[in-house]
C-alpha cells in the first residue's frame, strides 16, 4: 500500500512540474513581440512560409505548441531545416505575447 501511495505522489509531483514550464505572468510581453517579429514573422509572411500570427491560434493551441521549452516548435522547424536561436526565456516571452494576442484573448493580435 505504501508503494502505491508513493507512486501516486511521485506521479502528481512530476505532472505538477510541467504546469510551471510556461508561466505567462513571468514572461516579458514586449520581448515576446520582438521575438515574434524578428524570428517568426520574418519567414511566416505567406511567401516563404505559411502566415502565422498570435490571433491564428487559441491560448490552448499556443500553449501546446510552445510547451516543454518549445519542443514541438523546434521539431517542426528542424524538419524544414530552419535553425531557431531561442532560449527557454525567449520561449516563455513568446508564450506571454501569444497568450495576450491569441484568438480567444481580449485583444487578438495580428502583429502587423
Amino acid at each position: 500500500m505504501k508503494k502505491v501511495v508513493l507512486l501516486i505522489c511521485a506521479i502528481l509531483m512530476v505532472s505538477s512540474l510541467s504546469v510551471f514550464a510556461l508561466n505567462r505572468k513571468k514572461g516579458d510581453i514586449k520581448h515576446g513581440k520582438k521575438i515574434f517579429r524578428e524570428q517568426c514573422k520574418a519567414c511566416h509572411d505567406g511567401k516563404h512560409a505559411k502566415k502565422v500570427r498570435p490571433a491564428y491560434k487559441t491560448r490552448a493551441q499556443w500553449k501546446r505548441y510552445l510547451k516543454n521549452d518549445g519542443k514541438k516548435l523546434f521539431r517542426k522547424h528542424e524538419k524544414a531545416k530552419v535553425k531557431l536561436n531561442l532560449t527557454k526565456k525567449d520561449i516563455n516571452d513568446l508564450w506571454s505575447f501569444c497568450y495576450v494576442g491569441a484568438l480567444d484573448s481580449e485583444k487578438p493580435q495580428t502583429c502587423d
